[in-house]
């Protein structure tokens, strides 16, 4: 009994302590900056699992001990642990913690902190984005980061630019790949610059590699914005602004009268009187002021289990040359659903229909026409430009449309597994359905006599183009992040696979009914007269797009780790297979490894206080390149040949052989090593980071000629791994950031970037090195040459050293047949006493030596200020448009200081109008060196007693100049002359003019 009794004592005992020990404590989680309570706050018991979330109006309540120790985590504010002791109620205050959100540096398949990062990344911030206005977000990498080259294709409305990253690493794509919320794409034109929150450019192969094969030219991940879990209220965002756009910087042309003087030196008599002939500006005739529009409006928020952004925007431009437009419209959606504590699901979706308007190639012939000639003649009538074409008539009786909608996004699910390991499943894909659309009527520009000239359409004719492409990409992985006594890891581990498939059908037709476009349909049903051919369709074409036609499968793997802050260490691994190689070389493996150490955070560093950062990192990895044409490891057929045979010897529909296919071919493989050291000074008032890299590029997928004999006929090439290209440089960035008195804070950023190519192979028959050529002008000829020892794309031809004075100094040196006094003297490189193809040589490489950028911010009081110029040296431009001249074309001005004489000029020749003089050589070769004042802008912020009047949390108006000037020597209409094909760069063709813009506009937050 006693015993019994014992025990219930003993029991009762227990429990009593039991309830002592354990207390219910609650509280409220709130932001010191506007006392509002924190949903989401993660509130648990240090070193247990015991925890919980606040609720919507930041309240919690948990189960603890009187030595409990509890922790307030929430992103983006400063984390707080507090002892609970005897109390019952502890309420918070979290800060802010902004440095901390600035030193987290998105990844791929993951963010790590500043500190912790071995690769060569830079970021860019998502207001950085929006002060250029224009259609593409990645025109604002220009001259923010370093080791990243953008250039302009064309200044048309709608044209994408060409971005390269640490150089030109193949003969094939050389363009980076995007990351846009883990979906991976080709470009972004598609996305508002108002909905991007950052952008981080991906360098090196240590933070490549976890992409594979297609990091190879470096990657841009860009994170779109999100709800704020700190705003419970929605936030409403408004973005709008108006620009217009002239032309920057006209090419200096010979006028009317200056044309007839030059006309009559070539051609006695071409002119009679010099005085009275017409003087048509055609660049004024053409060329016009334009407007463009940007707008957006968001709204963003959370709750207790939603975090939500919406946006809504449009862009419209309209060309400075008419008929060239583009409007885009773009509604974004990102929305997470918080369905417990371990379970997310979440949306990350943008469409965005557009309409484009594509003007004729009127810049070629804008440069070309004789200013002699009138644009109209008496009567109304478009005047005739000889061998060129009247630019007007081109623009009257030009349609040429395309419209289409895009559709980018993916859904995820995340779950967290044992506290440190988060499952992630993520389907994206990209998906756009587009419309082409180009109707000439029939139209002749007559002669003065009445007569027809050669600018004409006999008939009308219809072209109609469809394409639809998707591509779809699902995503697996699972990250494992842990901290424990002085080591942190963080890994991450996946399976992936894509698919991505292209198709189009286009189809012409000629002498459509009526010109208006309610007509412009190809419809055989209108053949109601055989014997005129009214609407009959002239082609179908109907295909897949090779090089978008393949599937990949990917495992990756990466694993970060951190020993006591001062150590750092990285591996990754990924292997990819691609459906463009057959089984036996369809997969390929991708490692990469990097070490780190954080010196500063050594004892012995202690007495410089003078530093406030000092890291050194060095990485090593393989990366791949495949983008090239499915097909090409196939033989082929050609067909659309016509056969003739039979009694009657009559044409029949036939194919034969085209040409062999290589079913050995295999991945590109592309290795770099990066050193980089960054440091901090004066408390980081002064921060600086400098790489050292060099990037090796084996086993390049080349098409190569074959021998006659294996039957792939003339011109028709097999694609072989069979190139090296080496790319190695400098890269360095400054940031000084300080204060002037109480109200003026500013930052200054220096950048720079070295390229050194070279290409060291292109492999041949038999083992002999072999040569691209590439750059064709419109008449066929061949700029540039690529071989061992070169740069990709060098431009190749004959080099100059002066003008033929007399007769006696052309007899006394080699020459061509065709030279003659007046004339440009080549040199004859090879010294075999006779000029020829054997003495072209390289005359200049159309990669800069170096790309260098300045930045400028300061904000005092309610104002801010910023400016931003960018530039480039030691690259040339090829001035192809002044080359080809089988005809009477116009002049720039440089021809009026032309030789007439024996010393009058050693620089420039006589002139001609096309023969001996147009030869591909070094005079055409300009420095293609500027700096430009890429952006200028001034805002001002109403300050906060007038905004709350306003109903407004927010209120800022700015003025700002895009392209304001640009210091350079190069004579066209800009030195930016870009090209997605390597063999092309540099070469200026008559690219449409790059404009200056001046912009007003508004940011309001309300």
């Amino acid at each position: 009994m006693v015993g019994r009794t014992t025990l219930v004592f003993l029991f009762s005992l227990a429990c009593c302590t039991a309830a002592l020990a354990q207390a219910v404590v609650s509280g409220q989680v709130t932001s010191n900056e506007d006392g509002d309570g924190l949903p989401g706050v993660n509130v648990y018991v240090k070193g247990s699992s015991i925890g919980t979330v606040t609720d919507l109006d930041g309240r919690y309540q948990l189960n603890v001990s009187p030595g409990d120790v509890l922790v307030f985590s929430f992103i983006g504010f400063v984390s707080q642990e507090i002892a609970v002791g005897s109390r019952s109620v502890i309420d918070v205050q979290l800060e802010a913690d902004l440095i901390s959100l600035s030193e987290i540096v998105v990844v791929g398949y993951g963010v790590v902190e500043k500190r912790d990062l071995t690769g060569s990344v830079s970021s860019l911030r998502g207001k950085d984005l929006v002060k250029i206005p224009s259609l593409n977000p990645e025109q604002a990498l220009q001259g923010k980061v370093a080791g990243v080259q953008v250039t302009s294709t064309s200044g048309a409305p709608g044209a994408p630019p060409v971005i390269r990253i640490r150089g030109v690493g193949t003969f094939n794509n050389s363009a980076p790949i995007f990351v846009v919320d883990g979906v991976i794409l080709d470009d972004i034109s598609f996305l508002n610059s108002a909905d991007i929150a950052s952008m981080e450019v991906l360098k090196d192969a240590s933070a490549t590699a976890i992409y594979g094969s297609r990091g190879a030219n470096g990657v841009i991940i860009v994170t779109t914005k999100s709800g704020d879990r700190r705003a419970t209220k929605p936030v409403f965002n408004y973005t709008g602004e108006f620009s217009m756009q002239q032309l920057a910087q006209k090419i200096d042309l010979l006028n009317g009268r200056e044309f007839a003087i030059i006309s009559n030196e070539i051609r006695t008599g071409s002119f009679n009187n010099v005085d009275a002939v017409p003087n048509t500006d055609w660049q004024d005739l053409v060329f016009r002021a334009a407007p463009m529009h940007n707008h957006q409006i968001s709204a963003s928020g959370s709750s207790d289990r939603i975090q939500y952004y919406l946006s809504l925007g449009y862009f419209g431009q309209d060309g400075i040359i008419p008929k060239s437009s583009f409007s885009r419209i773009t509604m974004k959606l990102n929305n997470t659903y918080h369905l417990s504590k371990v379970f997310r699901l979440g949306n990350n979706i943008t469409i965005a229909p557009f309409t484009q308007q594509n003007a004729p190639n009127v810049t070629y012939s804008v440069y070309r026409a004789q200013p002699v000639l009138e644009p109209f003649y008496p009567d109304g009538s478009f005047g005739v430009v000889l061998n060129v074409g009247n630019p007007l008539a081109d623009l009257e009786y030009s349609n040429n449309f395309r419209k289409g909608i895009r559709g980018v996004g993916n859904l995820f699910a995340e779950a967290t597994i044992a506290k440190d390991f988060i499952f992630r499943s993520s389907f994206g894909i990209d998906a756009s359905h587009n419309k082409s659309e180009s109707f000439t009527p029939a139209f002749t520009v007559y002669n003065p006599d009445g007569t027809a000239s050669q600018q004409q359409n006999v008939l009308s004719d219809l072209f109609k183009g469809v394409d639809d492409n998707l591509t779809w990409l699902w995503e697996n992985t699972v990250n494992y992040n842990r901290e424990f006594d002085r080591h942190r890891i963080s890994a991450v581990a996946g399976y992936t696979m894509q698919q991505t498939r292209s198709e189009f059908l286009s189809l012409s037709g000629e002498n459509i009914i009526r010109d208006g476009s309610d007509f412009w349909y190809i419809n055989p049903a209108y053949v109601y007269d055989p014997a005129n051919n009214v609407n009959t369709i002239q082609s179908i074409s109907n295909g897949v797009d090779p090089n978008q036609y393949y599937s990949m499968i990917s495992y990756l793997f990466r694993v970060n780790y951190s020993f006591n802050n001062r150590y750092l260490f990285t591996i990754t691994y990924r292997r990819d297979g691609s459906s463009k190689f057959s089984k036996s070389n369809r997969y390929s493996d991708f490692p990469s490894f990097a070490l780190g150490w954080n010196a500063l955070n050594e004892k012995f560093m202690e007495a410089v206080p003078l530093l406030s950062n000092l890291k050194i990192r060095a990485s090593w990895g393989m990366i791949g390149n495949e983008k090239i044409s499915y097909f090409d490891r196939y033989a082929r057929v050609q067909s659309g040949l016509l056969a003739i045979f039979g009694v009657n010897q009559a044409a029949f529909p036939a194919a034969s052989y085209g040409k062999n296919g290589n079913p050995d071919l295999k991945w590109e493989s592309t290795t770099q090593t990066n050193i980089g050291l960054e440091v901090g000074i004066l408390d980081d008032r002064l921060t600086g980071e400098f790489d050292y890299y060099r990037r090796e590029t084996d086993d390049i997928l080349v098409e190569l000629s074959t021998p006659g004999h294996l039957g792939n006929g003339q011109g028709q090439r097999v694609r072989y791994n069979a190139a090296s290209v080496l790319n190695q440089g400098f890269e360095f960035t400054l940031v000084w950031r300080g204060q002037m008195g109480d109200e003026a804070n500013y930052r200054i950023g220096l950048l720079g970037s070295t390229v050194n190519n070279e290409v060291l192979s292109v492999g041949g028959n038999s083992g002999v090195d072999s040569v691209l050529i590439g750059g064709f002008l419109d008449d066929g000829r061949p700029v540039t040459l690529s071989r061992a020892g070169l740069p990709i794309g060098a431009f190749y031809g004959y080099q100059t050293n002066g003008v033929f004075q007399t007769i006696e100094e052309l007899n006394a040196y080699p020459h061509d047949i065709q030279a003659g006094p007046g004339d440009l003297r080549f040199v004859d490189v090879n010294g075999d006493g006779v000029i020829n193809g054997l003495d072209r040589t390289f005359i200049g490489s159309p990669i800069p030596k170096f790309i260098f950028g300045f930045n400028f911010e300061v904000l005092y009081k309610a104002f801010d200020f910023s400016l931003d110029l960018q530039g480039q040296t030691g690259n040339k431009i090829f001035n192809g448009k002044e080359i080809v001249r089988p005809d009477p074309y116009n002049f720039e001005k440089r021809v009026w200081d032309r030789w007439t004489g024996p010393g009058t000029s050693n620089t420039e020749p006589r002139p001609s109008f096309g023969g001996y003089n147009y030869n591909v050589s070094n005079h055409f070769i300009q420095d293609g060196s500027f700096i430009r004042l890429r952006n200028v802008s001034l805002g001002y912020t109403l300050p906060r007693s007038i905004s709350d009047r306003l109903h407004l949390s927010n209120l800022r108006l700015y003025a700002k100049g895009t392209n304001v000037f640009t210091l350079t020597k190069f004579t066209g209409y800009t030195p930016e002359i870009g090209s997605g094909d390597v063999l092309s760069g540099g070469i200026d063709r008559g690219i449409y003019p790059v404009t200056a813009i001046y912009s007003i506009g508004a940011n309001l937050t309300f």
